[in-house]
């Protein structure tokens, strides 16, 4: 039986907004300010980016999350100015932001969190922060299904949902959205995700769960290869279920949220990719046979970053040299010997040496939206995954013109 697909705007202990505060002139009025309040604070679980330019938004949460020991109550999201690069100035914002919306809903500001995304260097307007933050007070809970997900965006042509059920668990489910399209490699964990639950599961066990998920998931894909001062992703807790609580690390119940959540985290972390900016296709680079599985993550990560294998992606071109290429620069072991390479199911490369091929029937099983690229380095077991794009004049006509 096919699983309902649910929104945040309906995971039971949470109310969502989402409304126009003007915060950036868009060609047309959209919502720009999205904000997610529990009933009381829960647990929550924040993993950001590793980016030494950190923006004031995740300089923030961060102090949050360890003065309340993993709690929150709400979190407030802005689109079109990324208050990074901003000085004591833009930490003093983002603090602001916070304290009003604390105040709004009679918690300390440490309870609230805040995320950012847009141009780097320009400062929020307070102003209109506060009075966005008093019209989403008021709007909590009058959204539709996809407001929250759809006001978060920028470059994005696309929001981006997800929902599982927790096996055997009737009634808890775990929800998310995202954003991200361009300067798109995270290494935490500009990307944005939240993703709530119903499901009752204490802060440290919320935070390994999060930690856990996030290294096979949103880790595991690349754009552009710029990891963002402002990647952020929180999950909380509402806990309104009567199910029994998840207050391990460890266990059957554990276990079970865990894979749960890596199933709506790989379809967010899926669709940013088959998003990025100006792509045309999804690519799956798979690299098996590695020594370890960090070997082999480091050797799929250079392929998908490689301009060239990108472009030879949007252009239809089977050129395995590019590949093989990429590969040999990475940081993982590579025996040319013993590297066998496949692409759209064909094998192209095999153990060192190329394979005969008909060039055009490669070229057209190309022509697709999803694409499979698959290397076999011959070492050991260590195998990975990682989601990319096609490059293409897309790309560089959103970026050429992003602020101008």
């Amino acid at each position: 039986m096919e699983e309902k697909t649910r929104r945040l705007e309906e995971v039971p202990g949470f109310r969502t907004a989402a409304i126009e505060a003007g915060i950036r002139e868009w060609p047309k009025p959209r919502n720009d300010l999205a904000l997610i309040a529990a009933e009381s604070a829960v647990p929550t679980a924040g993993v950001f980016t590793r980016n030494q330019v950190a923006a004031a938004p995740v300089k923030l949460d961060r102090r949050h999350l360890k003065a309340t020991g993993g709690m929150a109550r709400a979190i407030l999201v802005n689109a079109g100015v990324a208050n990074a690069c901003t000085g004591e100035g833009g930490e003093d914002d983002a603090l602001g932001c916070a304290r009003r919306l604390g105040a709004g809903i009679d918690v300390p500001e440490e309870q609230i969190l805040v995320a950012s995304t847009g141009v780097i260097g320009t400062r929020l307007s307070l102003a209109k922060m506060e009075k966005g933050i008093d019209l989403a007070l008021a709007s909590l809970g009058k959204t539709d299904p996809g407001d929250f997900a759809r006001a978060i965006l920028t470059t994005d042509l696309s929001p981006k949902e997800a929902s599982a059920e927790l096996d055997g668990d009737a009634g808890v489910f775990i929800a998310g959205a995202c954003k991200g399209s361009g300067m798109i490699a995270p290494n935490m964990a500009t990307m944005l995700a939240f993703v709530l639950t119903n499901a009752a599961v204490a802060p440290k066990a919320l935070a390994a769960a999060l930690k856990e998920v996030v290294a096979s998931t949103f880790n595991l894909v690349t754009v552009d290869g710029d990891t963002s001062t402002n990647d952020s992703l929180f999950l909380m807790a509402s806990g309104v279920t009567g199910v029994p609580a998840v207050v391990k690390d460890s266990g059957r119940r554990y276990d079970k949220f865990v894979k749960c959540l890596y199933r709506v985290c790989h379809s967010l972390s899926a669709q940013i990719a088959r998003d990025g900016e100006g792509a045309s296709k999804l690519v799956r680079v798979r690299v098996i046979g590695a020594r370890r599985a960090r070997e082999a993550r480091a050797a799929a990560k250079t392929i998908a970053e490689s301009p060239l294998v990108k472009t030879a992606m949007f252009g239809n071109d089977p050129n395995w040299g590019r590949i093989v290429c990429a590969l040999g620069r990475s940081s993982a072991r590579v025996d040319e010997g013993r590297v066998s390479l496949s692409l759209c199911g064909a094998r192209l490369f095999e153990k060192g040496m190329p394979v005969d091929f008909n060039k055009a029937d490669i070229s057209n099983a190309m022509k697709t939206e999803d694409i499979e690229l698959e290397v076999d380095l011959g070492l050991g077991k260590g195998e990975a995954t990682v989601l990319t794009c096609d490059l293409t004049d897309g790309y560089i006509r959103i970026n050429a013109d992003y602020t101008t």
